[in-house]
């Protein structure tokens, strides 16, 4: 990994103890208003408000164990990086039926289903490399920060609730936008940091003088309890295996939401990313399923990575481990603190839209260079094409879906749907797709321009990086120059044979020809063996190919055809 110029507090360092408490704090507060879906669950379910209050308090102690355990890196648990938890409401619609056929225990229990399976998908996800390409990753990533970013502007405008055409709430929102971009770009160095902390503040100062924060959600946090222990498992605990296929649903979908948060994190927190980290996600999978065990036995909402929160810690620059230790050990603490749960109840929604809105704007951008990193065919742009039209209008097709049928939390999140279009898309293009192709190449006038354009026609349809392209055709090209140049290449038959094979992120290519071969050599000639040795001017090009390829070797047929192959790591 090489830490990225951007981020100050990479993640194996430690910020000295304020800077990190303070961006926990900071964490906590965008985090904390996510948190408050657990009031929504407890409204559907019909929890008195004590009810609500003790889930919202268990929510918090599982939030705080997730980050904990994805930040370890232990035993195969936990990606190593700082990706926090967030509450979601992917399983709200399953525990509602679950809640209506066997009670809350059921409804709770059955979120076991969704950890179990986001542990199953941790053991098959290694074996998917072929259908989940880079491109993917990056569309995840577009994808999430268009949802993120929509949902800001959604709460900011007040859609389909009463703030709707409220130019007061939108101006509210607007306004904590504008000061936090202002702090971001020229604000001094440590408003930077905690650009988004200082804007939610203030921008909750201004709703409150505007009066957007009604009186009673400000009076409830003063008289509420100091201090409670919450009942562990209130509700209690039972299956129904009549319901695993609702939950199974969103445990996919679960997982899809983790890979693409989890590739994020890899990208935004290492300079040096090419592609997913397949084993980090293996692990962060498991440390998010045992997670949502645990959530399911102490009876508190599903959690499920949170793009917005790796979104706040690359606008900061700090992504510490150390952060995330504090973050856990801060919800799981304040989850006996009543008072913290009102006040974030209390957070205008069109002050925490601003800050959805300018994490969304970032984590967009980030997938849209993820996406341009790899070159792509016919097959692969129909496949993210397609799965961006259905991420972006996932509400239109969940009108027409049966909320009721167990497929319909694929199409609770726009990641979902997109995700899962993409990868049967490109699973099915990869059908009697070929890997390995041998091609001829006269040596006549132009043959520069022919092979330039067979190296990038493979690219495309190996999903390549330009990168990679240009090194290959640089290195044929030298290579053609040296046996025709030095006539090595026999008069009988002057074409080369390029036969070419592309694994996941490893290309090998075979350069044939019938003729005289030349010396591979670890150091370049001397001027003197450059002058005394005619040999020496073919070894200098076999030392400029093994500095270009990743790997090369040379060897001679019995029918004097010559083979060099070439290694690259894509």
């Amino acid at each position: 990994m090489q830490q990225p110029e951007e981020i100050k507090y990479w993640v194996n360092d430690k910020p000295p103890l304020p800077v990190a408490i303070l961006a926990a704090v900071q964490q906590i507060s965008l985090l904390g208003t996510i948190m408050t879906l657990s009031l929504v669950l407890g409204r559907t379910l019909g929890l008195e408000i004590d009810e609500q209050i003790h889930l919202v308090a268990l929510t918090m102690v599982s939030a705080g164990i997730g980050v904990i355990l994805q930040t370890l890196n232990r035993n195969q648990i936990g990606i190593g990086l700082f990706v926090p938890m967030h509450s979601t409401s992917a399983a709200f619609p399953a525990m509602a039926i679950a809640s209506q056929m066997g009670g809350l225990g059921l409804a709770f229990g059955m979120l076991s289903v969704v950890g179990v399976v986001q542990l199953v998908v941790s053991k098959i996800i290694t074996r998917m490399k072929e259908v989940i390409p880079v491109e993917i990753a990056g569309l995840a990533v577009f994808i999430i920060g268009i949802e993120v970013g929509l949902l800001g502007l959604r709460n900011i405008l007040g859609i389909g609730t009463e703030l709707e055409n409220d130019s007061l709430n939108a101006g509210v929102g607007f306004s904590t936008l504008a000061l936090i971009i202002g702090l971001t770009i020229w604000g001094p160095p440590i408003l930077k940091a905690f650009a988004v902390i200082s804007g939610l503040i203030l921008g909750q100062i201004l709703a409150i003088w505007v009066g957007l924060v009604p009186t009673e959600d400000l009076k409830a946090i003063v008289n509420s309890k100091l201090f409670e222990i919450p009942p562990i498992g209130e509700f209690g605990w039972k299956v129904d295996w009549r319901l695993i296929p609702d939950f199974a649903i969103v445990g996919i979908a679960l997982s899809l939401n983790c890979f693409g948060i989890m590739t994020v994190a890899q990208k935004s927190y290492d300079a040096s990313w090419k592609r997913p980290d397949i084993e980090g996600v293996k692990r962060g999978l498991m440390a998010e399923g045992l997670t949502n065990i645990a959530t399911s036995f102490i009876n508190g909402v599903s959690q499920t990575s949170s793009g917005p929160a790796v979104g706040l810690a690359l606008t900061s620059g700090i992504v510490s481990r150390i952060v995330a230790y504090i973050l856990g050990g801060m919800f799981i603490v304040l989850a006996f603190f009543p008072p913290v749960t009102y006040l974030w109840n209390s957070l205008s929604t069109t002050v925490v839209g601003a800050i959805l809105l300018f994490v969304g704007g970032i984590i967009t951008i980030t997938g849209l260079r993820i996406l341009m990193l790899r070159l792509l065919d016919s097959r692969r742009t129909i496949a993210i094409g397609l799965a961006i039209i259905g991420g972006v209008g996932s509400g239109l097709l969940a009108r027409i879906a049966d909320e009721e049928a167990f497929y319909f939390a694929l199409f609770s999140t726009p990641l979902s749907l997109s995700l899962s279009i993409a990868i049967v898309l490109n699973a099915f293009f990869l059908i009697n797709s070929r890997k390995k192709l041998t091609y001829e190449v006269p040596l006549v006038e132009n043959w520069h321009k022919q092979l330039d354009k067979m190296v990038w026609e493979l690219g495309k349809s190996w999903g390549a990086s330009p990168e990679t392209v240009a090194l290959i055709i640089h290195s044929l090209n030298e290579l053609t120059d040296v046996v025709t140049g030095h006539e090595l290449i026999s008069e009988n038959d002057k074409k080369i044979y390029i036969s070419a094979r592309f694994y996941q992120s490893f290309c090998t290519v075979k350069f044939f020809y019938t003729g005289e071969g030349f010396r591979i050599v670890d150091k370049p000639p001397t001027p003197e063996q450059m002058l005394e040795d005619p040999d020496s001017v073919t070894d200098l090009a076999g030392y400029l190919v093994r500095q270009i390829a990743d790997g090369i070797k040379i060897s001679t047929l019995r029918n004097n055809t010559t083979v060099i192959t070439l290694e690259y790591y894509d």
